[in-house]
């Protein structure tokens, strides 16, 4: 008899068991570099471990009821297959990999670990009573031990089949032995109560579950998985020289040569000892000092030299805040591996849809998705979101990747964007990531916060040894060099609109360009539209641009696109923004106004200007105190420090800025109130594998009172709607010309004839990052007074979605503040 791992009459596909064991046990061992070891577990033990988990993991669908199920469609209460596979493993594990003679506490939560990683690895995890239900436990034994006698009825057939005739015994088949087994049940009470507190169970649970439902995943699509590629670093120089010179930045050039060469020669002059003992690379450098492709040949470096001394080449992520920074730097990353490696970029919104399979052609798009959502690349771009989100949850998708992140080299760039109650906390798990999983990370920013010394606020045992090493150990020099802009504290009062404009008049020649940050959509609307007003009664032929989160992506980049031609040619204007100014775009303006915020972001807002330093030295960003607004935006705490510090000084010059953070960093460092986040998150949740807890963790706050606004302002965007309601409506077969909006024309005829489920899900996912483009974000409180129609009456597909209509947009649409509401309030995203 042939037994089944995976069978689709419709599309004539089928997976030997055998096959899909055998290779998702092969995969989980090799997938597992070096560097990878746990408190009690080494590494060639890991690799065993995990590699009989994966062998393991779907051994109850060898019983009857699961073939029958598979191959015939009989339904049965006895066809699951997880819950069985997990007691095998439990029992096996007994006297394999994990078993001796002392049988201690410890030991048995390793094996009770591994117990819920197979059977949960459809679905999410977790560590609790809940999986003892007591109103079903008699009937889930029952269960178990129905499915177990038809596995042992058959054992000799089986375990022929699946090649573990002198491995399984018949001890392992042994389930009633659990059921009676009181330290089995009472683990997960154990765990959540805090009698068996140890951290690195946390990383290790959520490690073997990644390696298993990736390898699972990837085995049953049968996808390809390559070893890890690189390219020499010479290639970033290499790059470098090829781009065309520019004479009015000599000097800037100059500094970045200089730094990066600095860099270079700091870890080339590291011993062997140093590269495999040092976990952080710090970089500080004030903006535009090319930290970018600094970083990356920095990271190219490490990777030759770790394959030197380990015989492995880790893998490469860079992870950054925000998407718009990523799109930038894959422009870049492109053009130094030249189609040598394969890059990732994974983002909520990226396009996936040109992933190449290793005989190059073009994967199904279902495929090309897991590809990406796995990191299946030598080189990965991607977000905080997706990484950091990957490690504090049970779901089981984001932890899929999980496993990438160990022996990889990971840059982190603008580090300073993570909110800071959460710095305690994430600088205790980069630590511990690097302990357990071996990776490496380079921080970069220009505004360095203090991560380690803030992981000593919950990491209260940790030894005191710095593994960590300043790559540009002199960037105080540059920032000593830097004379572009300085800080003007006017916080004496909180300014109502008028005042504000009236002192932005009083300190504007109409000769410059001028930009104007503040906290809110709200106060960013009354501020354009007071500005528009009082410039039109000057009769001052000045444009004021409008940039947030309130107009859509799509006109937010030709905003951005215009002023970048305008800034060049020295057209004087003025740009009323949010945050959204911060988040890595590179503007240049003569002057700025701030609304009060935390140093570090009014440190990021004198960053767009005079940033490429041709204009005077020390161009002025006015900080100002606005009515109430930055109350709803960032925490008190933070803002009181800030005003603690700016109140001690008149102005505060660029060479001064890395002073102004320490000092700030080292006030926060002394206040107990702000980290008990991170404190909660770490105690109750990484220390007691409470997963409820630890998905408390949020980069960005939850959004239950938004909504997505649809607005249907070109052609391009009905073309992109079209395409979205056919999909959505459509059955195993897409009635729509989806060439029309730019998928690949074998994948549009295909699809045409016959979709599967996940190619559909892949395929809304791609239309949807394109849709985006024409999505706004707006609270509830927003729309009550001005509701935009529901998508559904577009054209009858069932969405979520609000939309406004291209013959309705006025309505609802200003063509240059974006969404009409008459109440603009504080959402900022």
């Amino acid at each position: 008899m042939e037994y089944y791992a995976h069978y689709d009459k419709n599309k004539d596909t089928k997976q030997l068991l055998n096959e899909h064991l055998k290779s998702v046990a092969e995969l989980s061992k090799y997938q597992i570099p070096p560097t990878v070891n746990f408190d009690v577990i080494s590494n060639s033990k890991m690799k065993d471990l995990c590699y009989w988990i994966g062998y393991l993991h779907d051994m109850g669908k060898y019983t009857n009821y699961f073939q029958d199920y598979l191959i015939k469609g009989e339904d049965s209460r006895f066809r699951s297959h997880a819950p069985v596979s997990a007691c095998i493993i439990y029992l096996f594990l007994k006297d394999k990999v994990l078993g001796s003679n002392n049988n201690s506490t410890e030991e048995e939560i390793l094996k009770f670990l591994c117990y819920v990683v197979v059977r949960l690895h459809h679905e999410a995890l977790k560590v609790d009573n809940s999986l003892f239900s007591i109103s079903r436990e008699n009937s889930v034994w029952d269960n178990l031990l129905t499915e177990r006698d038809n596995l042992f009825k058959n054992k000799i057939q089986i375990l022929k089949d699946s090649n573990l005739e002198n491995e399984i015994k018949d001890k392992h088949f042994e389930i009633e032995k659990l059921k009676k087994d009181r330290l089995f049940t009472r683990i997960p009470t154990l765990v959540n109560r805090g009698r068996f507190e140890k951290d690195y169970l946390f990383f290790f649970i959520i490690y073997i579950f990644s390696v298993l439902i990736d390898n699972d995943k990837i085995n049953s699509s049968q996808i390809n998985i390559d070893k890890v590629k690189r390219v020499s670093p010479d290639k970033v120089e290499k790059y470098i020289n090829s781009k065309p010179a520019n004479r009015g930045k000599i000097d800037l050039n100059d500094k970045r040569n200089k730094s990066r060469k600095t860099m270079i020669n700091v870890i080339n002059n590291l011993s062997d000892t140093q590269i495999v003992n040092t976990a952080f690379f710090f970089i500080t450098a004030p903006t535009g000092i090319g930290k970018t492709l600094s970083s990356l040949e920095c990271a190219l470096i490490l990777q030759k030299r770790i394959n030197k001394i380990m015989n492995y080449n880790p893998r490469i992520i860079s992870a950054i805040p925000f998407i718009n920074i990523i799109e930038q730097n894959k422009i870049e990353y492109k053009n130094v591996f030249n189609n040598e490696l394969k890059l990732i970029i994974h983002h909520r919104l990226s396009d996936f849809s040109n992933i190449k399979s290793v005989n190059n052609k073009n994967m199904s798009l279902d495929k090309a998705l897991l590809d990406v959502e796995a990191w299946d690349g030598d080189v990965i771009l991607t977000t905080f979101v997706q990484f950091f989100q990957s490690i504090f949850t049970g779901k089981n998708k984001p932890l899929k990747k999980l496993n990438k992140m160990s022996g990889s080299i990971i840059i982190l760039d603008e580090i300073q964007a993570v909110p800071e109650k959460y710095m305690p906390l994430i600088g205790a798990v980069l630590k511990k990531m690097n302990q357990y999983y071996g990776t490496k990370f380079i921080l970069m920013t220009a505004t360095q916060p203090k991560i380690l010394e803030f992981s000593k606020l919950i990491l209260k045992d940790e030894s005191t040894i710095d593994n960590s090493i300043q790559l540009l150990h002199d960037y105080k020099d540059y920032f000593h060099n830097l004379h572009r802009t300085k800080l003007i504290p006017l916080l004496s009062k909180k300014l109502t609109n008028d005042e504000f404009v009236s002192l932005m008049f009083e300190k504007w020649d109409n000769k410059k360009s001028v930009l104007i940050v503040v906290n809110t959509i709200k106060r960013s609307i009354e501020v354009y539209n007071k500005l528009k007003g009082k410039i039109k009664d000057l009769g001052i032929n000045t444009e004021v641009y409008y940039l947030s989160t309130n107009i859509i992506p799509q006109q937010r980049k030709k905003v951005i696109g215009l002023l970048k031609k305008k800034l060049k040619s020295k057209v004087p204007l003025i740009l009323v923004s949010t945050q959204t100014i911060e988040a890595g775009v590179n503007l240049d303006f003569d002057m700025g106004f701030r609304d009060f915020a935390p140093i570090c972001s009014i440190i990021q807002t004198a960053g767009r200007i005079n940033r490429e330093n041709e204009k005077t030295e020390y161009c002025p960003l006015y900080i100002v105190q606005l009515e109430n607004d930055n109350d709803y935006v960032y925490q008190l705490m933070n803002l009181k420090l800030t005003k603690g510090i700016l109140k001690k000084y008149p102005e505060i010059h660029e060479d001064k800025y890395g002073e102004l953070t320490e000092e700030y960093y080292d006030m926060e460092l002394k206040e107990d109130g702000f980290y008990k986040e991170s404190k909660t998150i770490w105690d109750e949740g990484i220390l007691r594998l409470n997963f409820d807890v630890i998905e408390e963790f949020r980069l960005i706050d939850k959004l239950e009172d938004v909504v997505d606004v649809f607005v249907e302002n070109d052609a391009k965007a009905s073309k992109i709607a079209d395409a979205y309601e056919a999909v959505l409506k459509s059955g195993d077969k897409i009635d729509y010309d989806l060439r029309i909006i730019d998928i690949d024309e074998n994948l549009a005829i295909r699809y045409r004839k016959h979709i599967s489920f996940y190619e559909k899900k892949a395929l809304l996912k791609l239309i949807n990052g394109k849709l985006s483009d024409y999505i706004i974000q707006v609270r509830l409180t927003r729309i009550k007074d001005n509701r935009p129609i529901e998508f559904k009456t577009r054209g009858g597909a069932e969405s979520n979605l609000f939309w406004i209509p291209r013959d309705q947009i006025d309505q609802y649409y200003d063509k240059d503040t974006g969404y009409k509401s008459k109440n603009n309030d504080a959402y900022i995203f």
